[in-house]
């Protein structure tokens, strides 16, 4: 698959089958590694892999809780949950929103190249950032917040390009 077909075929995968092999993972980090960081502040990113079941059975129910209903499983059972933290320099900060945001959509399409599953998670994260004993579980480095995190593992969904509709954002042209 080239680049841009893992682009046209990328979706979110929500069921699980298996855990990553080593070396999976590993490639999986790889891609992150090689994420454009703005201004090469790499020193301001900082990733937090977890694979640990009870770990990531409180971070689900902790997201449920957050969302008012018991009965969703916002990390879809998956066995890998990457968060991906930033130094923020304010709330607001775009860059490094941007940076974590990039460095899970190159995860994301190197998921997609070796037919892993994987989605953006958003509100599991927000929810970390709201329960404190969590958080303190994550050990990250002073002045990081987790902004975006991606799951991951072994699936039986296939990926295959998806028509992608050319109106699907709206677009202005300037000449």
């Amino acid at each position: 698959m080239n680049t841009l077909e893992s682009i046209f075929s990328r979706k979110s995968v929500r069921s699980y089958s298996g855990n990553l092999t080593e070396y999976e993972l590993k490639t999986i980090l790889k891609a992150a590694y090689a994420s454009p960081i703005g201004r090469a502040l790499y020193e301001n990113v900082h990733l937090t892999v977890i694979t640990n079941q009870d770990l990531l059975d409180k971070i689900d129910k902790n997201a449920a809780a957050f969302f008012r209903n018991p009965d969703i499983h916002p990390l879809y059972n998956a066995p890998v949950y990457i968060v991906v933290s930033a130094k923020l320099s304010n709330p607001a900060d775009n860059v490094g929103f941007s940076n974590c945001a990039i460095i899970v959509e190159n995860m994301a399409l190197a998921a997609v190249e070796m037919g892993l599953g994987a989605c953006h998670i958003w509100g599991a994260t927000i929810a970390l950032n709201q329960n404190e004993e969590i958080l303190k579980e994550l050990n990250l480095p002073e002045g990081f917040t987790p902004c975006s995190g991606i799951i991951l593992g072994k699936t039986a969904e296939v990926y295959s390009e998806r028509e992608i509709p050319e109106n699907r954002i709206q677009t202005a042209y300037i000449k």
